[in-house]
């Protein structure tokens, strides 16, 4: 029998659990709204009388020279932090105006107190609006933020970013500097977990005057913060290197090895070749505020972790002897009359290399900068036609001249193609010149000439006077395949390890000649035995070149850093490293090494190192550049010659060899009067103390 009101209650049950699904059905769209749509500005509710972790900047750790002397350290300084929570937000054009109105009146107070802010909008600050220079990955992420064309100008992007933070109502000067801010804020990710640091290094004056008007500035925190401080000042400058903000571009490596967009990375020199050392690891400070924004409680929750210290081999005295040299020789060699031979010199280097373990001592530039002061001469520093920002040492490449025949003279000897008193050929005038001329190949039309006449000479002889007809033989019986086979093993057109970065260089010969197009020629080769030709190779090099031939054809890798001290006090030393190693007869070496002794006693050095208190092996050179511009200054030595500790190369680019030569004698004075002072060298067998 059938129930009369069964399908009632089916009906029933039907509605109630459409009932059910349409009530689940709301709740599932408002917890959506709350915590998809709406998440934001719940958060934003929360964090005003809840907690925010924010997070605590490490201190970086110091960059010392090998005597403990700082170079780079720290100081305590203040920072301004925009809070997310509480800094005004919102697309009206009053909530614009208002965060527009706050950061013009910070901007204001730090330009007047001479004080920086973060900005890399990739702009010029002065119209007509330019793109930056070398900032070609930054342009391109402004163009895809704002959503601009590849070929789009700067003053296009302003007027797409004036648009974009309703600045229409501001000068030019305010709305670059607003945007810069702004742009800067949008690159950092600002959020309530990432505060934006507006300014990271205040004075106590301006700290005091924001925390006196905090209640105009809502959101806007000042703090205590480790800031980098360069003591060297213009101290190897290059080598020491800069710190900065994070780049968009390069966030998204930095940010798998915990970086967050506010913190300092190392942007050059050791300051980047040693930042996973440098860095330290950032704490974590848990900060409670009510309703208002007042802070109720602040405690550190994860203590900052120092970063560790960095030794360098530099000496940092010896650094700036070096320094003062290149800038008193050059500036005397421009104040000669237009047209005298260096007048028209161009920069300079010197390298000075510990030779029991290729220790960089001294790697100085001219023209050369302040580090202190790079921040605020960036723009002269970048538009002053020499170029002070270029590290010639490391990245400059040169022709160096008659130092090339060293290196010539000891592959002949030890392949046999030579012996040390072998005469094969005579340096005298011939079709009509007025010094020595080779004639191998004068059927041809190439006869190139000395600078003197030194008849026949044995190899000795030839290093001692530089005769260039005795090196144009032996390279033509040597051969360009040889001759590069030593040189590589010199270190010359090879990098040389050092960890900041360098050229790699050129060696002459038949494979780079292909590249440009063009054939080798016999005579080439004979133009490269003496440094000419297209060799090019940079001033490391040639001090790496030269402690190949003190130690024997034993060539150490080059290196800034000595060793590395934990926070903790754990010191790390940097072994040295053999990079390569010549097999050279004893004979090659001991005439050699009597040819580069000669030249300091008898010849082309003679003048400078004849009352030297020490005992010192060396060779000039003069390499001709064409053009009608002077030729390079060159030299090459090492000391003591019987016990060699140190090897120094220097370069005067159009800078004449006597200038070079004289750089050099007063660097080796400097190293050798600081051993009479107490300060000894390095054993033979040690490390760097």
């Amino acid at each position: 029998m059938e129930r009369p009101n069964h399908g009632i209650t089916k009906r029933r049950a039907v509605a109630l659990a459409a009932a059910i699904a349409v009530i689940f059905a709301g709740y599932s769209m408002r917890l959506f709204q709350i915590q998809i749509v709406d998440g934001d500005e719940y958060a934003d509710l929360a964090s005003r009388s809840a907690s925010t972790e924010v997070p605590i900047a490490a201190s970086r750790g110091e960059i010392l020279d090998r005597y403990m002397r700082p170079m780079a350290i720290n100081r305590t300084s203040f920072s301004v932090v925009f809070d997310y929570a509480f800094f005004p937000r919102g697309t009206t054009d009053d909530e614009q105006r208002q965060q527009n109105d706050i950061i013009l009146t910070l901007t204001n107070l730090l330009a007047k107190n001479e004080e920086e802010w973060s900005d890399t909008l990739p702009i010029s600050k002065e119209t007509p609006y330019e793109f930056a220079q070398d900032r070609e990955s930054s342009i391109a992420t402004l163009k895809s933020r704002l959503r601009m064309a590849e070929y789009a100008t700067a003053e296009q992007c302003m007027n797409a970013l004036v648009e974009r933070y309703k600045l229409s109502g501001y000068s030019k000067n305010e709305q670059r500097t607003i945007a810069g801010v702004r742009y800067e804020m949008e690159l950092r990710e600002f959020a309530l977990k990432n505060p934006f640091t507006f300014s990271p290094d205040i004075s106590e004056d301006t700290y005091n005057w924001i925390l006196e008007n905090s209640a105009r500035f809502p959101g806007v925190n000042v703090q205590t913060t480790p800031v980098r401080e360069y003591v060297s000042k213009d101290i190897a400058a290059h080598l020491i290197g800069t710190v900065g903000p994070i780049y968009a571009e390069e966030y998204q490596e930095l940010k798998e090895k915990g970086y967050l967009l506010n913190d300092i990375v190392g942007k050059s020199g050791i300051e980047s070749a040693m930042e996973d050392s440098l860095r330290g690891q950032n704490g974590v400070s848990t900060i409670r505020k009510d309703s208002s924004g007042t802070v109720v409680d602040k405690t550190v929750t994860t203590a900052p972790v120092p970063g560790n210290s960095v030794i360098l081999t530099l000496d940092s005295n010896l650094q700036k002897t070096a320094q003062d040299a290149l800038a008193d020789q050059i500036a005397t060699l421009r104040a000669q009359a237009s047209g005298s031979k260096g007048q028209d010199v161009h920069s300079g280097s010197v390298v000075m290399l510990d030779v029991k373990t290729g220790g960089v001592l001294v790697c100085a530039t001219w023209p050369n900068y302040d580090l202190s002061t790079y921040n605020a001469d960036y723009n002269e520093l970048i538009a002053d036609p020499d170029k002070p920002l270029f590290n010639r040492a490391l990245h400059g490449t040169f022709a160096i001249g008659s130092t090339m025949k060293p290196g010539v003279a000891l592959a002949a000897l030890t392949e046999g193609v030579i012996t040390p008193d072998s005469r094969p050929v005579s340096c005298t005038p011939a079709l009509g010149r007025r010094t020595g001329t080779y004639t191998y190949y004068a059927d041809s039309g190439y006869a190139p000439t000395c600078l003197g006449i030194h008849g026949r000479s044995n190899v000795a002889y030839a290093l001692q006077e530089s005769c260039n007809v005795f090196f144009y033989d032996v390279g033509r019986m040597l051969g360009i395949e040889k001759m590069n086979e030593y040189s590589t093993l010199y270190g010359l057109g090879q990098k040389t390890g050092i960890e900041v970065g360098e050229s790699e260089g050129i060696l002459a010969g038949p494979a780079y000649r292909k590249t440009l197009g063009l054939a080798w020629n016999p005579g080439d080769t004979c133009s490269a035995a003496i440094g000419q030709s297209d060799n090019s190779f940079t001033p490391i090099q040639l001090a790496a070149y030269a402690m190949t031939i003190a130690n024997n054809g034993v060539r150490y890798k080059t290196h800034l850093v000595q060793s590395v001290i934990s926070y903790d006090g754990v010191e790390t030393l940097v072994e040295p490293e053999v990079a390569a190693k010549a097999e050279f007869s004893q004979v090659a070496i001991d005439a050699v090494r009597q040819g580069m002794r000669q030249v300091m006693t008898d010849g082309t050095a003679m003048w400078a190192f004849r009352n030297a208190s020490y005992i010192a092996a060396g060779k000039t050179g003069t390499a001709e550049t064409g053009n009608g511009k002077s030729d390079h200054g060159t030299f090459i030595g090492y000391a003591p010659f019987d016990d060699p500790e140190v090897a120094i190369a220097v370069i005067l680019e159009n800078g004449t060899s006597r200038p070079a030569t004289q750089v050099a004698k007063t660097v080796l004075d400097a190293y050798f009067n600081s051993k009479d002072a107490g300060v000894a060298p390095t054993p033979e067998g040690e490390l760097l103390p």
